[in-house]
């Protein structure tokens, strides 16, 4: 089973935090700590849930080795094709099914299953993409 850990989108602050937890009244937003607490952030704030939108880990790293999350604006390389989408809510957050954490963008795209030897690259994200909307960013994602 993997490791589920999530980055945050602090609403007013309109800024992304490294790691979010989930207590009992509060959110702990994390800034990134550089892998000095095993990769679990420095405690930045507290927020409340209604300001944070919760962003899960897909358990891929592109190929700069930057963890690739829901939101993030992601262009994909596989085989002799070439594609960018945004990484929607993951399916299978468990693993049991064996579904690809990007399955939507690559089903989009008329890929089916589990390929392997994708080349994947973070772009950025929706949330701190400086564009009207992000679906302008890399086309109609419908």
């Amino acid at each position: 089973m993997k490791d589920i850990h999530f980055r945050v989108w602090h609403l007013q602050e309109k800024k992304m935090y490294y790691r979010g937890y989930q207590k009992f009244l509060h959110v702990l937003l994390c800034e990134d700590d550089h892998g000095e607490n095993e990769g679990k952030g420095t405690p930045a704030r507290r927020a409340s849930y209604g300001d944070c939108i919760f962003l899960e880990s897909t358990g891929l790293f592109d190929r700069r080795q930057k963890e690739i999350f829901e939101g993030d604006i992601v262009r994909v390389g596989y085989k002799d094709r070439e594609f960018e989408g945004i990484v929607e809510e993951i399916p299978d957050t468990f693993g049991a099914a064996k579904v690809h954490p990007l399955h939507n963008i690559l089903k989009k795209n008329g890929i089916l299953g589990y390929p392997e030897n994708l080349n994947l690259e973070v772009l950025g994200n929706e949330y701190e993409q400086n564009v009207s909307s992000p679906k302008s960013f890399i086309g109609d994602q419908t």
